[in-house]
């Protein structure tokens, strides 16, 4: 099973440390290799440094100042990686943000190879108890051999709504089949906690982070 981390961000710089160190924690991180996507002009070159601490031999830091911003910067990395060909050699990529911590993968990993072999190509999440449409943008997983094209190519430019009703709208109305993966019990992250089944904690204050790294075995 050959996983891609593909982590995306236009504003995060000492997340990507902590993520770092959460992963080196993990079986997964052995399992994948690593793409970060960065569309952010301003980025601090420390981010190269940070960069440089993930263990993969097999990794890649690229950093473009296009449509850096919230609501298209994100479908707009996805839809490059999908142009740059970075996807193809994988059964899973796994696309998420660089506030997006995994304490613990043993779910994770239990889904993907409960779905290797099935004709899933999303796995999804919801965030958002009221809204059908939020397909949360933070975390989401797809199989790329099962995609014949670049189904978000046009949303950069076309979609002015927020990224999970933009990923929620690209999926459905492509016909492309998916599965709802439940991350919270009440299936809303308020208030921020590691979440009750996949054991991802989406923080944004980073010093709560920094006192659940103090915890971690070294």
């Amino acid at each position: 099973m050959k996983v891609l981390l593909f982590i995306t961000g236009f504003r995060q710089v000492k997340e990507y440390d902590y993520f770092n160190s959460f992963l080196q924690q993990l079986n997964l991180n052995n399992l994948c290799d690593v793409f970060i996507y960065c569309n952010n002009p301003d980025i601090s070159e420390d981010i190269v440094t940070y960069y440089k601490k993930f263990s993969q031999k097999n990794k890649r830091l690229y950093i473009t100042a296009t449509n850096a911003g919230f609501y298209m910067g994100g479908i707009e990395a996805v839809s490059s990686g999908f142009e740059m060909g970075i996807f193809n050699d994988y059964d899973y990529v796994m696309h998420l943000h660089p506030d997006v911590f995994i304490t613990d993968d043993s779910k994770i990993i239990e889904l993907l190879n409960d779905n290797l072999d099935n004709d899933y190509v999303f796995l999804v999440n919801k965030s958002m108890p009221d809204d059908e449409r939020f397909f949360s943008f933070d975390f989401f997983i797809f199989k790329p051999k099962l995609l014949t094209r670049n189904i978000f190519i046009d949303e950069p430019s076309r979609c002015r709504d927020i990224p999970e009703h933009c990923l929620c709208d690209v999926i459905t109305k492509n016909n492309v089949k998916f599965k709802l993966v439940k991350r919270f019990d009440n299936d809303t992250w308020s208030p921020r906690r590691i979440d009750d089944h996949l054991k991802l904690y989406h923080e944004h204050d980073l010093e709560l982070v920094e006192d659940l790294l103090k915890i971690l075995p070294q």
